[in-house]
């Protein structure tokens, strides 16, 4: 079964929010290459600093592995290549699995 992280990015100014948008697009593809897969990314409307990924992870990956390998792949460093990292005020990352009440089910 599919891991699934529901990824909140906190971004420092609206300015910095439009660039990750903006960057995100390109790392769908490099994700994909990853074995991850986007299911949907968008910002908050009560939050215009705050970005939400949903990321599916295949079946008996480890996604914090999977993520690690990600960042060091020339994809992701392409993909940020001009935005600053600073501009990431914070991550907050929850792990959802379908079954037991889960909001995937």
């Amino acid at each position: 079964m599919a891991t699934y992280h529901l990824r909140r990015y906190f971004l420092a100014s609206e300015n910095a929010t439009t660039a990750y948008l903006a960057i995100w697009r390109a790392h769908i593809a490099s994700l994909g290459v990853s074995g991850i897969a986007t299911e949907g990314f968008f910002t908050v409307a009560e939050n215009s600093r705050e970005v939400v990924a949903l990321l599916r992870f295949a079946e008996g990956a480890d996604p914090e592995q999977a993520i690690l390998a990600y960042m060091a792949s020339p994809g992701f460093a392409r993909d940020m290549a001009g935005f600053d990292m600073s501009q990431i005020v914070r991550v907050e990352v929850q792990t959802l699995s379908p079954g037991a009440g889960s909001p995937l089910d």
